[in-house]
């Protein structure tokens, strides 16, 4: 080996070294654990809002401990707000200021489509998850709607049952809530549906709409629809919130057996009636189930998660049906409410 080969190899051998040694503190940042994804969604920090029609009546109520219960179980925040009385421009002025408090999702049960659309829109432009609960808006931009069960049947099973109690003839009138209420309209019109198709011997002669949907104003309109048709067999009270005026009225009349009473009540609201005789059946579901999936959807929804066509909720005792076509998510059949089952719920 010659002496100046020497010098050159360990100077090669240095600059080897040192260059092994830069590539390796340039890497050790992959060998570190990798820093938290700020895009990562977690259920503990969401905040999903539920607004009702109305707040202090067993219903809505219900919907409340539900949707407490899902974020107890699930993580996150459930913000149920209201009025006292069914108040379209008060939706919207409570929507607003969710939107302003930057909520993860927001649900409502409707009133009004034509006012809460635009308000609608505006959540979803501002990257909240919207969508509808209880009452629908199929023409918004709502992301899903969580129905109760669908509109057709429970307008269809609420005539059948009615039908059978008169004797499938007779007139029969209809006592709903607010005019603009979607869902009361579209049960109402599939309830027209099933008497013109299968009974053509029941007549329904006046849809009468009440102020707020109060009991007071149903009792008036009932007391109104026996005084204008004498011969009347039925009233269906469709709100939940008429259902007490109108089995009041015929009560106070002294018609108990001669005027069939029936509509969308909670057991707790037609608990009297149906142990006075007054009525035997109410239409309905289990409101707290639907509060339980309206939070559980809102949270799939504010985490980017899909739903599947047959939906696995945890805590709830039947699968959940997703239809894609409607963006319908599916609570499931009525519940009919009579004497054998009214005091087994507790709302």
């Amino acid at each position: 080996m010659s002496k100046r080969s020497f010098p050159f190899s360990l100077m090669a051998a240095i600059v080897l070294v040192s260059l092994l040694l830069s590539a390796c503190s340039q890497a050790a940042p992959a060998t570190q654990a990798p820093a938290a994804d700020a895009d990562v969604k977690s259920p503990e920090n969401m905040r999903i809002a539920f607004i009702p029609q109305l707040i202090g009546i067993p219903y809505f109520t219900a919907m409340e401990e539900g949707g407490k219960e899902a974020a107890e179980k699930f993580g996150g925040e459930f913000l149920y707000v209201g009025a006292t009385t069914a108040s379209a421009p008060e939706q919207v002025r409570l929507m607003e200021n969710l939107i302003s408090q930057g909520v993860d999702a927001i649900s409502v049960s409707v009133l009004d489509s034509a006012s809460i659309n635009p308000v609608i829109s505006k959540a979803k432009a501002a990257g909240i998850a919207v969508y509808t609960s209880d009452s629908d808006s199929p023409d918004s931009e709502r992301q899903v709607y969580v129905a109760q069960s669908t509109d057709k049947d429970l307008g269809y099973t609420l005539i059948d049952r009615l039908a059978g109690q008169i004797g499938n003839k007779g007139q029969i009138g209809i006592v709903s809530g607010e005019s603009t209420a979607t869902n009361l309209n579209t049960w109402i019109d599939f309830m027209k549906e099933r008497v013109s198709q299968e009974y053509p011997e029941v007549e329904i002669v006046d849809v009468r709409y009440t102020s707020g949907g109060s009991s007071e104003d149903a009792l008036k309109q009932a007391q109104d629809l026996m005084t204008r048709y004498p011969e009347i067999k039925g009233i269906v009270a469709v709100a939940s919130t008429t259902v007490p005026g109108v089995a009041q009225a015929v009560e106070q009349a002294g018609k108990k057996g001669e005027i069939a009473v029936i509509g969308y009540g909670s057991p707790a609201t037609v608990r009297p009636f149906i142990e006075s005789g007054v009525m035997k059946e109410s239409i309905l579901w289990d409101p707290k189930a639907l509060g339980y999936l309206t939070y559980w959807a809102g949270l799939q929804l504010a985490m980017g998660n899909e739903f599947l066509e047959v939906n696995e909720v945890p805590g709830m005792k039947d699968p959940v049906k997703y239809f894609a076509d409607t963006k319908i998510l599916l609570l499931g059949p009525p519940l009919v409410i009579d004497a054998n089952n009214v005091n087994d719920f507790d709302f």
